[in-house]
């Protein structure tokens, strides 16, 4: 037998291999009760859909986004405890943190940061404390962060007629008062994403008239 039908054959023997293992991953999941539907990653942030077999049709569920966040700032918080070995003052401390720690664990954050389960928050937050602690001052937890960034992203929308968000929010303001009405959500996967979450963080602040 040449070279040529020789690596045909192996190719072929590949071929059905690959076809075999892809059919059991597949039946394996068809079985399981949670089926992933997709998954994807824009810009840096991992998001999955997830098939719950329930009548509120697919969950989007960011699990995936949050290890791997979480992963990131165990290795900077490990840089910003061997600056702290060498005598580095607090405030160059903190400016690491700044820069380095908190630019990862924040990143997004106006996307996510309503949406993930608490357990994956508190995981977050104990990550924070303990930099807090190698810093030597507080430092704001996830939840006051989302909450920050989330209002200040929908005045920034509400201020840009550009935004295509603009219009949106617009339809929204009370004729009333100075707060927004809250959109209608038919799905968890709505109610936690950014616009309904931002509206309820910007009302609950109670803005200036």
């Amino acid at each position: 037998m040449d070279m040529s039908k020789l690596g045909a054959v192996i190719n072929c023997i590949k071929s059905s291999t690959e076809v075999q293992q892809n059919q059991h991953r597949d039946q394996s999941m068809i079985g399981s009760y949670e089926k992933i539907i997709s998954n994807f990653k824009k810009t840096g942030v991992h998001g999955v859909f997830v098939d719950h077999s329930s009548p509120s049709g697919h969950k989007l569920e960011w699990s995936t986004n949050t290890d791997a966040v979480y992963k990131k700032a165990m290795s900077r918080l490990y840089f910003l405890r061997r600056l702290k070995s060498f005598s580095v003052c607090s405030r160059m401390l903190q400016m690491f943190y700044q820069s380095v720690m908190a630019s990862t664990i924040f990143f997004a954050a106006v996307c996510w940061g309503a949406g993930i389960k608490a357990k994956d928050a508190n995981r977050f937050n104990k990550l924070i404390k303990k930099a807090g602690s190698v810093v030597g001052c507080r430092l704001d937890n996830l939840d006051e962060v989302v909450r920050d960034r989330m209002v200040l992203k929908l005045r920034t929308i509400m201020d840009s007629p550009s935004h295509p968000l603009h219009n949106t929010v617009d339809k929204l303001r009370s004729s009333f008062s100075n707060r927004l009405l809250q959109p209608r959500c038919s799905k968890e996967r709505y109610r936690k994403s950014f616009l309904p979450s931002a509206i309820r963080l910007y009302n609950s602040s109670k803005p200036s008239q």
